[in-house]
């Protein structure tokens, strides 16, 4: 309140009580000044340039308007503090997708140049002669060469110059080849989880490098015929330890027969590379074309790490219902279930009455052996009582494609790592005897290491699983009632069981949540939106312009903020990014506009980056572009 010598006691006083209301206010601020920063009250200072339109709000809006404004002002000084330390980020559009293009050119001509090394990279004059190579190259007569003597020879006229890489495996290369230490610059095993150590040592000793490729969440040697091998180090150690007073020879022996003890116990090579190799997880997923199929044991043995490419709206999942459950409820009787392999043969017959080009490649598995037999002698029998199933039935078993194996088969769980085909048929066998009793005894799926075969068999499948069952899901195992985690393999083959059932019906939400329960990853991992500003007006625009953009799932490398249904395909038309997409993957441009891009076009045919910068700078030209990429994919008109 101004005071003047005009002023009257009267108008004073007035002045007085009209200030009385901001007095406690006032004595607060003072109290709180003193322990504000000089930085702060440089922010209050600055809002004093504002206090004519602060006045006008109403008391009651006045905080929550100053809180906002502070906010958003120190927002605009951190953006533009990470503008300038970080310039590429104000790149316009059309500058990053030269940049881009230009990395894809020098990518493809990269690739070009080493594959014209490779072919040319052989010096002829260090090769033998004509001559000396048709000497050890005979096939027939009395010189014939027998194939280990061609690599023993052939080393010497640089038969490994000129084919450097050998695909064989461990007994063979045990038997032809050459027994030289480091042979190979680089031995890489393949389904290492299968090969027993010993099998490995003669490879590893003509390797001066290794790489140990496998999934320790599938299948383990077979160890049913194995026996133990016992040695002399069981006796060394037996539990003692050297004392201070040990000499170096003494450590050294004691050492090596440690060494020794750890090699021969390990299970498989797998397990012994990765308690002494550096290890690196490949967290890509290729095979399943739906989400669904890989997604049990994604969440189940992958605590949901992996990144899956695949992308359908979920109406197009009910449809297509990339795993189906058929109940047969058969008896199970002497290791076998005749309902069920009967039951096989009728699905099988239903997909190879379609012609030849039109079928898929299937593969059958059991979860026993017998029953493997028993489904093999219910096909032979309607073979012969059906021609078109006999021919269609020939004609799978010797299919190809694309030069490899792709015929038709029966197997049991145990057989089956390694496989692959468009519709694995599962005959799960066990069921109820005829007296309605239920026996716990899964076989090799109840063992030890029995839910690493579930884990193999259910991921065998590209397109679709057909489940055969006579289980009664309930009474696998306590775990489904119990709420508590799995610690039996019969837990996991109830989940999974609950898990086929709920996607065949269509309850896909009830599904994905059974398969939460059994790993460790968060219970939902759907985009949050309403968190991301920016994300949020996206979707608010595409909303008001009559489409319904689905949210796709998050942490994944190919994951989309956005999707937009097709109407005409009942598929993704488009995806949509908020930005840059944002994963471990994803860290260096080639992965992320090039790869990702390339893989990613399989799934969804058009995929359209939104730029925060120019959504909110240049908000007209980037929403008319967004709009014009979304009519352009979907090949319609919307308000």
């Amino acid at each position: 309140m101004p005071h003047t010598s005009s002023c009257s006691p009267v108008e004073m006083l007035q002045g007085v009580i009209g200030a009385i209301r901001t007095l406690a206010p006032y004595q607060r601020f003072r109290i709180r000044a003193a322990t504000i920063s000089p930085e702060a009250m440089r922010v209050f200072a600055a809002l004093r340039a504002r206090e004519a339109a602060l006045r006008a709000v109403p008391a009651e809006a006045l905080e929550d308007l100053v809180r906002r404004t502070l906010r958003r002002e120190a927002l605009l000084a951190w953006k533009g503090r990470v503008e300038a330390a970080r310039p590429e980020l104000l790149l316009e559009r059309e500058e990053i997708e030269r940049k881009v293009k230009s990395l894809a050119e020098l990518d493809r001509e990269m690739r070009a140049l080493n594959k014209r090394l490779l072919a040319g990279d052989i010096d002829r004059d260090q090769l033998g002669t004509q001559a000396a190579w048709e000497e050890i190259t005979r096939l027939r007569g009395p010189r014939m060469k027998r194939l280990r003597e061609i690599l023993d020879q052939g080393a010497d006229l640089g038969l490994m110059r000129m084919r450097p890489v050998w695909l064989m495996n461990p007994d063979v290369a045990s038997r032809v080849l050459p027994l030289k230490a480091g042979l190979f610059n680089l031995v890489i095993y393949d389904e290492a989880s299968q090969m027993p150590v010993e099998h490995a040592v003669p490879t590893l000793f003509r390797a001066q490098r290794v790489v140990i490729s496998g999934d320790e969440k599938q299948m383990p040697p077979t160890s049913f015929f194995a026996s133990r091998i016992d040695g002399d180090e069981d006796d060394e150690l037996d539990g003692d330890m050297l004392d201070d007073a040990a000499t170096e020879a003494e450590r050294t022996a004691h050492e090596e027969t440690w060494n020794r003890r750890e090699v021969k116990d390990c299970p498989d090579l797998l397990q012994l590379g990765r308690g002494t190799l550096p290890a690196t997880t490949l967290e890509i997923h290729y095979r399943s074309k739906y989400r669904e199929l890989i997604g049990y044991s994604n969440a189940a043995f992958y605590s949901g790490a992996l990144s899956v490419p695949a992308q359908h709206p979920e109406v197009e999942i009910r449809r297509v219902c990339p795993i189906e459950v058929i109940r047969a409820d058969g008896i199970y009787e002497g290791q076998t279930n005749a309902t069920e392999a009967q039951c096989v043969v009728d699905v099988l017959a239903k997909i190879w009455s379609a012609a030849p080009e039109a079928r898929p490649s299937i593969g059958v598995v059991t979860f026993n052996r017998k029953q493997a037999d028993l489904v093999e002698d219910a096909i032979q029998r309607r073979a012969l009582e059906d021609p078109a199933f006999m021919r269609a039935y020939q004609q799978e078993r010797d299919r190809t494609q694309g030069g490899e194996d792709m015929g038709f088969f029966v197997k049991n769980v145990e057989n089956v790592q390694g496989d692959e085909r468009d519709v694995i048929v599962f005959s799960t066998t066990f069921g109820r005897d005829k007296h309605g009793g239920f026996r716990r005894n899964f076989g090799v799926l109840g063992q030890t290491g029995g839910e690493r075969r579930l884990n193999v068999a259910v991921t065998r499948a590209r397109e679709k699983v057909i489940l055969v069952t006579s289980m009664p899901i309930n009474d696998v195992s306590d775990w489904l009632a119990s709420g508590r985690g799995p610690n039996k393999p019969r837990d996991y083959l109830q989940a999974y069981l609950d898990y086929a059932s709920k996607m065949s019906i269509g309850e896909l939400g009830v599904a994905r949540g059974t398969a939460v329960r059994l790993g460790t990853q968060s219970a939902s991992r759907e985009v949050r939106h309403e968190t991301d500003g920016f994300a949020a007006s996206v979707e608010r625009f595409l909303k008001d312009h009559g489409y319904r953009p689905a949210a796709s799932l998050a942490g994944d490398a190919f994951s989309l903020d956005f999707a937009i249904e097709d109407p005409t395909t009942g598929l993704f038309g488009i995806g949509i990014e908020c930005d840059a997409p944002r994963h471990l993957f994803l860290d260096r441009a080639r992965a992320r506009e090039i790869w990702r891009p390339a893989v990613m076009s399989r799934a969804v045919p058009a995929v359209h980056r939104v730029s925060s910068h120019a959504w909110y700078h240049r908000p007209q030209d980037e929403r008319r572009r967004l709009h014009a990429a979304v009519q352009a994919a979907l090949g319609k008109e919307r308000k």
